[in-house]
């Protein structure tokens, strides 16, 4: 059984320590069909980041760092699980999988989506970070056990679950992806299989057209 340490639709087939920021937000998980370890982590302390990386196969971070956020916030997040990660599990640490944002997205001419006009003002800090932290992963200073995986703009809570999707290499211009879309329930989906997979590196989600 694989296990999954998932920092925010999950199969029966994995066991899933879903780390919380409070107890209270245990009343928010989805049902689901899955072993659901409900564990309270604090992301800013090695500690409870080591304890909650003992055993894990696998992290999912779902984490939405809001408001006001520092460019390099993700990147430091991404690099303290990784440290925590190689403090508990020594030379074989769990792969990182990240859910991503459309930010990150590469438009022609070496610009990213959240300096397109187009995007959301409110969550230009988070657009941001995402393009830094997608930086950092692809430069090789992350090492290769990642995968960084980017919703088109369209995302929609509520959408239909179709039960498929397509998985798409990054390039230099990415612009086409931005009309593109995806459900929640469509992109956790994809997550999960990744998750269960050995895939690595960045992919963009979304329906297929």
């Amino acid at each position: 059984m694989t296990r999954i340490l998932l920092l925010a639709a999950l199969p029966d087939t994995v066991e899933v320590t879903a780390a919380l920021r409070a107890p209270a937000d245990g009343n928010r998980l989805a049902g689901t069909a899955a072993s659901l370890l409900p564990q309270v982590v604090d992301i800013a302390d090695g500690v409870s980041l080591r304890r909650a990386m003992d055993g894990v196969d696998v992290v999912v971070n779902a984490i939405r760092l809001r408001e006001d956020i520092d460019s390099t916030a993700l990147v430091c997040l991404h690099d303290r699980l990784v440290t925590a990660s190689i403090a508990t599990n020594g030379d074989d640490p769990p792969r990182m999988v990240t859910v991503g944002g459309a930010g990150a997205l590469r438009l022609p001419g070496g610009a990213r989506f959240w300096e397109h006009p187009t995007f959301p003002s409110p969550t230009l800090p988070r657009g941001r970070a995402h393009a830094a932290l997608r930086d950092h992963l692809e430069s090789g200073r992350a090492g290769e056990a990642w995968a960084y995986l980017i919703p088109p703009p369209a995302y929609q809570p509520h959408g239909p679950a179709r039960g498929h999707w397509q998985a798409t290499a990054p390039s230099t211009d990415e612009s086409v992806f931005t009309t593109h879309a995806i459900s929640y329930a469509d992109f956790g989906r994809a997550v999960a299989a990744v998750a269960l997979g050995d895939q690595t590196g960045t992919r963009l989600i979304a329906w297929p057209r």
